[in-house]
């Protein structure tokens, strides 16, 4: 239902050329370059540190039960038929509120009606409207009513794919229980630079801003089912970034790619998700394509700022040629909460 709702809600969101202004990209395809600062796979490398620390000490080798776990895993992920029993159900939400979100006429008090009729999204609403990202002046937000007259519809919009996709991306996990979390706060903090890089190159910003929410739906879900398949062994209680990290990097790009297809989002989404795929220096890659690489990096800095130089993400902003104040804005959006 939710999947029919999204194809519409995309169908109403404004044209390209109604974008802000900025430093338009004149074609709809550009050349990925070498990042002169710190290089693709040290960033890479670095984020999956953050999201997956090292334990102290040497870490043992992978037992034959637990290669044998990992090889089944990445069997089924890449079975067609095995496939869509790990791919997530996109959750579903209120259709009368996507309409309304479309309704010139509908009042502030119709979309507060709505989402207080669900208690899990009222709440992410609320928890949401009130970061300093969503709110900087900083006065609390203590009902959905103000949060709509606040947030106006555009922001609404992206409040509530927020609030929709945190749980299918925060879950919790026997194994690195901070890991969902950190790997939300990834995906929303990449759709944030996603909608303002958007703007930069004059593109749509909410298109961006969903395809850098969804970007790592192939991480949680390769990660998922590992901690599915390492729970019926029982001699993984202890488990390093050995048993997660070399199956996320080499499947999450392509599983991502096929979730966005499975969920039917827009074509300029699930191509942007492709264009991921082994991406590197001369790469060709669509305007969103371009868009979501270029936050994905900054975000991944940002997410493992403890293990880079001071200032790397302001640096390496500016080697792109994007406003060094893009991560000051990008730090706020998990403050607050």
């Amino acid at each position: 239902m939710l999947t029919r709702l999204m194809r519409r809600w995309f169908k109403h969101a404004p044209r390209r050329d109604e974008a802000h202004a900025g430093a338009r990209v004149q074609t709809d395809s550009a050349t990925i370059s070498p990042l002169p600062v710190l290089g693709q796979d040290t960033i890479e490398t670095r984020f999956y540190t953050a999201l997956i620390p090292p334990a102290s000490g040497a870490q043992p080798p992978l037992t034959v039960p637990q290669k044998l776990t990992v090889d089944l895993v990445r069997k089924n992920l890449m079975q067609a038929d095995k496939l869509p029993q790990a791919i997530p159900h996109l959750p579903a939400v209120i259709p009368r509120l996507l309409r309304s979100l479309r309704d010139p006429e509908a009042s502030v008090r119709d979309y507060a009606d709505i989402i207080e009729r669900e208690p899990a999204i009222s709440g992410a609403v609320l928890k949401l409207a009130n970061t300093v990202y969503f709110n900087p002046a900083g006065k609390a937000i203590a009902s959905i009513e103000t949060a709509v007259v606040k947030l106006g519809i555009m922001g609404l919009r992206t409040v509530l794919a927020a609030a929709v996709m945190q749980p299918v991306v925060q879950r919790s996990s026997p194994y690195f229980s901070q890991f969902g979390e950190k790997l939300w706060h990834h995906s929303l903090t990449c759709a944030v630079a996603c909608e303002i890089i958007a703007r930069h190159y004059q593109s749509e910003p909410f298109k961006a801003y969903m395809a850098g929410l969804v970007h790592d739906m192939g991480k949680i879900t390769v990660f998922s089912e590992l901690c599915r398949e390492f729970a019926l062994n029982p001699d993984s209680t202890h488990l390093g970034g050995q048993a997660f990290v070399p199956l996320m990097r080499a499947l999450s790009g392509p599983l991502s790619h096929q979730i966005a297809q499975t969920w039917q989002l827009p074509e300029a989404i699930c191509t942007a998700l492709a264009q991921q795929i082994n991406i590197g220096p001369g790469s060709r890659v669509s305007t969103y394509g371009l868009i979501l690489y270029q936050a994905n990096k900054i975000s991944e800095v940002l997410c493992a700022a403890q293990l880079h130089p001071q200032a790397a993400a302001e640096q390496l902003c500016r080697a792109l040629q994007l406003p060094d104040t893009l991560p000051a804005t990008l730090r706020k959006v998990s403050m607050g909460e």
